[in-house]
């Protein structure tokens, strides 16, 4: 009975854990995920090997790259979490096996306490999946240890190698930044976990949750404000609704680059959707640049391959598609777009997104200021309606808004009247004329 009532309560546990990370705090499986690059080649595998604590870094490695989906990446969370409980259950039994039969809730109670500190400690983004694994790891061979210590076989032998064993598996270290500490005024972080789940939704293009997200609470960040508004972008919504969010200037537009790979990737995403492909191409090179760990980004190597195919750059292109064949999560993609290749120049241009941006983008590199990024939409909506008969939608609404958020409505009546005198008049930028009429 007692047996039953204790897995019972594991099980909870391991539901509890499982809704945490699944639901409120999913882009933080989202943001390890997109900041790794495992690689199933034996190359890879070896220069783990020779590190120390590289053991408990590839396992972590290869289990995160599952976060890409965050319900199985909290599943496998969840049973982490279990199994430290259980460990360390094991463990304080085994210790005095007398005295646990007469205090077993007790020592419940404690074998809570390890998984509840790397809880904890999770909370902090830069703390990476690998010290899961070492506890876990440090935990079993602490197990063996005792097993050997009662069986009277070999002790001494067997502390050596338990304690080898954790230094060659486990290592000490599983922080991102590699000269810096667990930091606690980031555990948890509401202003971070923000963020992270708009940089999920980013990623995945679900403009109306980011809108649903916004309409819940005010963005007031500068990259939730930039995500909000390529949302209403992406959705033709800009013109009657960007003024229901919060509007921090042109910044909530184009937030000003930062070397960093936390803040830049939605900046990326603006200019990719716009058809900005060499800008889109550098932000997001340079986001993978800036990790601090050295690590490489799956994330930006998909976008990495896909902004050089749009290009025209097949070799470059496949050189990346060439890196994603060795991973599973993206392998079928990379392998699809490679045979895409393979087909022809036809096929890059009958595909929806590759096609749609190809037609987009610029035609000529040109030198720009950030300041000026509303002569830059303009160039985009120009050059696509007179060269091919099209409409860059998102670059003309990113047009009209941009004075709007400079307070300067003289150069909005004249890209006002631009629009109208140039482009065939569309139902999108008529909710800013609208806003026009009450100034």
């Amino acid at each position: 009975m007692k047996r039953i009532v204790e897995y019972s309560i594991s099980c909870f546990d391991g539901i509890i854990v499982y809704l945490f990370w699944a639901i409120p705090f999913r882009g933080m499986l989202n943001y390890h995920e997109e900041f790794q690059l495992f690689q199933t080649d034996s190359d890879y595998f070896f220069s783990h090997l020779c590190q120390k604590g590289g053991m408990a870094v590839y396992i972590s490695e290869f289990l995160v790259q599952f976060y890409n989906n965050y319900w199985i990446g909290a599943l496998m969370l969840a049973l982490e979490f279990v199994l430290i409980q259980r460990l360390t259950l094991k463990i304080l039994e085994n210790i005095n096996k007398a005295w646990s039969d007469r205090h077993s809730y007790l020592l419940y109670l404690v074998s809570l306490v390890p998984m509840l500190i790397v809880w904890f400690v999770l909370g902090d983004i830069n703390v990476m999946h690998s010290l899961v694994i070492a506890v876990i790891i440090a935990l079993s061979l602490t197990y063996l240890l005792i097993c050997i210590i009662h069986n009277n076989i070999y002790r001494c032998i067997g502390a050596v190698f338990a304690v080898a064993a954790y230094i060659w598996l486990a290592g000490a270290h599983h922080y991102r930044i590699p000269s810096m500490i667990l930091d606690l005024s980031n555990i948890y972080n509401p202003k971070t976990i923000e963020l992270l789940d708009y940089d999920l939704l980013v990623r995945a293009n679900r403009w109306e949750q980011v809108i649903r997200k916004a309409e819940k609470q005010q963005p007031d960040l500068p990259q939730s404000v930039c995500a909000t508004n390529l949302a209403l972008g992406m959705t033709n919504q800009m013109g009657h609704r960007a003024g229901e969010f919060f509007q921090n200037g042109p910044e909530g537009l184009f937030p000003p680059f930062r070397k960093d790979p936390f803040s830049t990737l939605t900046t990326a995403e603006v200019y990719f959707q716009l058809g900005l492909i060499n800008t889109a191409q550098r932000y997001y090179f340079e986001a993978m640049e800036a990790a601090p760990n050295y690590k490489k980004s799956c994330r930006c190597i998909r976008r990495l391959a896909e902004t050089n195919l749009i290009n025209g750059q097949y070799g470059v292109a496949r050189k990346y598609l060439h890196i994603l064949e060795k991973t599973h999560v993206y392998k079928k993609w990379a392998q699809r777009t490679l045979s895409m290749i393979d087909d022809g120049e036809q096929s890059i241009i009958k595909h929806p997104l590759y096609g749609r941006l190809r037609r987009m983008k610029l035609n000529e590199d040109f030198l720009y200021s950030d300041q000026e990024m509303d002569k830059v939409c303009g160039r985009l909506l120009l050059q696509d309606h007179e060269d091919k008969g099209e409409i860059n939608v998102l670059a003309m609404q990113y047009m009209l808004l941009y004075p709007l958020l400079e307070n300067n409505y003289d150069k909005f009546v004249q890209y006002m009247h631009l629009v109208r005198n140039e482009v065939p008049y569309t139902q999108e930028f008529a909710s800013f004329e609208k806003y026009l009429r009450k100034q």
